[in-house]
């Protein structure tokens, strides 16, 4: 062997880049856990490929958002009503206000009303667990306020305004008409397009309770499951295990 190629062979056992390999991160507690354990949910989450094999970027967004978003467990008495994820929109001191869906708190019987005796757990993102109280809900549009009060202030989620005038295709949001400059204030709405990647994020309902995160597009399609009586509910193209509103990432 010679001098260069026992040079060659040296620098690559010892290049500090070169690692050991590691476990495979679609694996790893903090989206996933054991995906193939006992869990009916977990394992019909994770049939779905593109749930199960995440890109770096989609990892980064939701692990940037997750500690904004929650489990909740609902009961009427004894009986187990829903379990959902929420988002954290509001938290003044110790008191936070979190978004979900109002099927939280239907009635089996009576899909309008708010079922007997409900009490509602939310579950974050450290383990800690607190009693929800319904702060307000509106079940046409599928959606319930849950205040608890924690001891100490939470993460908020990063929060904008959805244009209403939907763009069908990118090259509406060009400007064709030359317009004088003007300085204007910056705009709070945000402009989604269908095809649109976006993420959708939940919180598993067991120990250590895993984060979710399900990437997918925007679609113009109207939401058609009869549970739902609200047309006005967009729909994305992520495969999740419940029809529920969700926190997207966009």
């Amino acid at each position: 062997m010679n001098y260069d190629s026992y040079k060659r062979e040296w620098v690559e056992a010892f290049t500090p880049w070169k690692r050991e390999p590691k476990e495979d991160p679609d694996n790893s507690p903090v989206f996933s856990g054991d995906y193939e354990s006992f869990n009916p949910k977990r394992q019909r989450f994770y049939l779905h490929a593109q749930n199960k094999h995440l890109d770096v970027y989609t990892k980064m967004a939701a692990l940037k958002a997750s500690t904004s978003v929650v489990n909740l467990e609902s009961y009427s008495g004894k009986e187990e009503i829903f379990q959902c994820s929420g988002t954290i929109i509001e938290s003044v001191d110790t008191s936070s206000i979190i978004l979900t869906t109002a099927s939280l708190l239907r009635c089996s019987k009576a899909r309008n009303s708010i079922a007997n005796d409900i009490k509602v757990i939310v579950h974050l993102f450290d383990g800690r667990a607190f009693d929800g109280h319904i702060e307000a809900y509106d079940f046409h549009y599928n959606v319930v306020a849950i205040r608890i009060q924690s001891d100490t202030p939470l993460p908020i989620a990063s929060l904008a305004h959805l244009n209403d005038s939907i763009m069908i295709r990118p090259s509406q949001l060009r400007v064709t008409e030359e317009k004088p400059f003007q300085l204007r204030p910056h705009s709070n709405s945000f402009d989604l397009i269908p095809g649109d990647s976006v993420i959708a994020l939940g919180r598993f309902n067991k120990k250590p309770y895993d984060i979710m995160a399900a990437p997918g597009e925007f679609s113009i399609d109207r939401c058609d499951y009869d549970y739902f009586e609200c047309k006005e509910l967009f729909m994305a193209t992520c495969r999740i295990t419940r029809v529920t509103p969700s926190h997207f990432l966009f």
